[in-house]
C-alpha cells in the first residue's frame, strides 16, 4: 500500500529466465582454448623422469674403502702396544734382545710412570709430581752424563734416557705393590736391592747396546755407565721403603 514498491509483480520481474543452450553452444564455439600438456600426459600415461645418479654407489665404495684403509686409533697417536711389551720384556730379559727392542719412544714410559704412582697410591702415598720431577731431571742429567763420558758421536739425548729411564721403572712397580703385601720388613729389603740391580742392569744394556749401534764400542765403560742409574734407582726404592 502507499507509495511502497509492488510486491506482487516482484516475481515476475525478477523471474529466472534461462539462456538458449544453442546461444550458448555457439558462443562457445566462437573462444579459442589452448590444450594444455597435462591432457597427453594422462592419455599417453605419466612416466616420471628417471632419477640422476649423482656418483652414490661410486661414493659409498670409495667412504668403506677409505674407513677400511684407515689406521687404528693407537697407531695415528703412536702408541704401539706390540713395541711396548716388546721393550717390556727386554727388561726382564737375561739374554740382549735385537736393537729394534732398544728404540725410544715415551708410551711405555708414560704408561710405567702413572702404574707407579697408582701404586704408590694403594698405600696412601700421592707422589705423581716427584716421579714425574725425578724422571725429567734424571733424563737431562743422565744424557749430559753419559754424553760426557762416551765423548763425540754419543748423541743420547734426553728423549732417549727418558725412555730408558721409564721401561726401567718396571721392577720398581712390583716394589710398591709389594709393600702392600709384605710391609716394611726385612724381606722388602732384600726385594729393593734386587729391582735396584735388576732396574740398573736393563738400563746399562739399553744405554749400551744404542751406543754400539753408533759404532761406539763402551764395553770397557760399562761399570762407569751403571753407577748413576744405581744411584737413580735407589732413590726411586726409597719411595716404597719409607
Amino acid at each position: 500500500g502507499g507509495g511502497g514498491p509492488s510486491w506482487g509483480g516482484y516475481g515476475e520481474q525478477g523471474a529466472y529466465a534461462p539462456t538458449n543452450q544453442a546461444n550458448m553452444h555457439q558462443g562457445a564455439g566462437n573462444l579459442n582454448f589452448v590444450s594444455s600438456s597435462f591432457e597427453g600426459a594422462a592419455a599417453g600415461g605419466y612416466r616420471p623422469p628417471a632419477p640422476t645418479n649423482f656418483g652414490g654407489n661410486n661414493f659409498n665404495a670409495t667412504t668403506s674403502t677409505s674407513f677400511a684403509d684407515e689406521p687404528p686409533l693407537l697407531e695415528e697417536l703412536g702408541i704401539d702396544i706390540g713395541a711396548i711389551f716388546k721393550k717390556t720384556r727386554a727388561v726382564f730379559s737375561i739374554k740382549s734382545q735385537g736393537d729394534s727392542a732398544y728404540e725410544s719412544d715415551l708410551s711405555g714410559p708414560i704408561i710405567f710412570i702413572l702404574g707407579l704412582g697408582s701404586s704408590h697410591m694403594l698405600a696412601g702415598k700421592v707422589l705423581f709430581g716427584l716421579i714425574i720431577g725425578w724422571t725429567i731431571l734424571t733424563s737431562m742429567g743422565m744424557s749430559w752424563l753419559i754424553n760426557m763420558v762416551v765423548g763425540p758421536g754419543g748423541d743420547l739425548g734426553m728423549y732417549s734416557c727418558c725412555s730408558i729411564l721409564g721401561y726401567c721403572l718396571v721392577p720398581q712397580i712390583f716394589l710398591a705393590l709389594a709393600y702392600l703385601v709384605v710391609g716394611k720388613r726385612l724381606l722388602l729389603s732384600v726385594l729393593a736391592v734386587i729391582c735396584i740391580l735388576w732396574s740398573t742392569r736393563a738400563a746399562t744394556r739399553f744405554v749400551v747396546t744404542k751406543l754400539r749401534a753408533n759404532h761406539i764400542p763402551v764395553d770397557e765403560q760399562r761399570s762407569l755407565l751403571a753407577y748413576p742409574w744405581l744411584l737413580t734407582f735407589s732413590m726411586f726404592a726409597l719411595l716404597s721403603l719409607y
